[in-house]
């Protein structure tokens, strides 16, 4: 597995508690070879990918990038074990809904063996 890290940043600041996800940019999935991986980013947006099964890190490969960052009704983060469809009153996504889906995100990575793969996302809540 290959370690990956990085930043998210919302108009040019960090965002905490977005929920960073990659998922294989292939058209035949292969588990043996290909993973996906998820990351929740901290108070200064920065973020570490772990496989679903707890080893930290992803194959080397392609992927696409989902990001989300859910709010509620009062503006307040949702913690990241609550599901945004159970939250009383509605959630919002603080991210254009664009970043949300793997067949939408306009975010793509490469992770290489035997080089950082350490990555930065700006985005514009404008979309």
């Amino acid at each position: 597995m290959i370690e990956v890290s990085g930043t998210v940043m919302l108009d040019g600041e960090p965002l905490s508690g977005c929920k960073v996800g990659l998922f294989p940019d292939v058209t035949q999935f292969d588990p043996d070879r290909h993973g996906f991986g998820f990351g929740l980013t901290d108070e200064s947006g920065h973020f570490v990918i772990q496989h679903p099964q707890g080893d930290q890190g992803i194959y080397p490969g392609d992927y696409k990038v989902t990001l989300e960052a859910w709010i509620d009704q009062d503006g307040n983060p949702v913690p990241p074990e609550a599901k945004p469809s159970e939250v009383p009153g509605g959630v919002e996504n603080v991210l254009p809904i664009d970043y949300e889906a793997s067949d939408t995100t306009p975010e793509t990575v490469t992770v290489k063996k035997g080089e950082p793969n350490v990555f930065t996302f700006d985005v514009s809540s404008k979309g």
